[in-house]
């Protein structure tokens, strides 16, 4: 699997424990690739952006940046930080929890006190409305450079077409 940021990425930009292992963050960050993102994208454009993430136009999708439109700059997050916004709402609701042998638990220390489950619901939420106005912002950026990501439209028309000519043609059925 193709991961489009790491935890440096999403400890630069939000909270997250320098011990908590690598390996075990990236779960958090492929399910938000592909529970999160994916559904909100074309499964062409999800294609195009993980094999192409080294080219120019796609690195400023991905990276973020400043743009033209309008005779005005315009500036967005990349998909980037909305993955790290998803893939830290992951971690948020899930990192405390540990599979033992009897069941799943929360480990406590005299030090601390885990969140409950309903402080941790709070974050999860906030996070995921923060990504979701994030990913706002770069819809109009791709709408207003359609040109340069075409995967993300899909033509209504000839996909309509295209799935009437599946459907269309013979039928037999036996009536007794």
């Amino acid at each position: 699997m193709i991961l489009l940021i790491d935890k440096t990425i999403v400890s630069q930009k939000l909270q997250v424990a320098i011990g908590y292992d690598t390996l075990e963050f990236n779960t958090f960050i492929n399910e938000a690739q592909e529970f999160d993102l994916k559904p909100l994208v074309r499964e062409e454009f999800y294609m195009d952006l993980l094999n192409s993430e080294d080219q120019p136009v796609w690195k400023l999708l991905i990276d973020g940046g400043s743009y033209q439109y309008k005779d005005r700059t315009y500036y967005f997050q990349g998909i980037s930080t909305v993955l790290a916004y998803y893939a830290y709402a992951r971690f948020v609701m899930n990192s405390g929890a540990v599979s033992t042998s009897h069941g799943m638990v929360i480990k406590t220390n005299p030090n601390s006190q885990p969140l409950s489950l309903e402080e941790r619901k709070n974050f999860y939420y906030k996070k995921r409305a923060e990504a979701g106005n994030l990913f706002n912002d770069i819809k109009k950026f791709i709408e207003r450079k359609y040109q340069d990501y075409p995967s993300f439209f899909e033509d209504i028309h000839n996909r309509h077409h295209e799935d009437h000519k599946r459907k269309s043609g013979f039928s037999t059925r036996i009536i007794q």
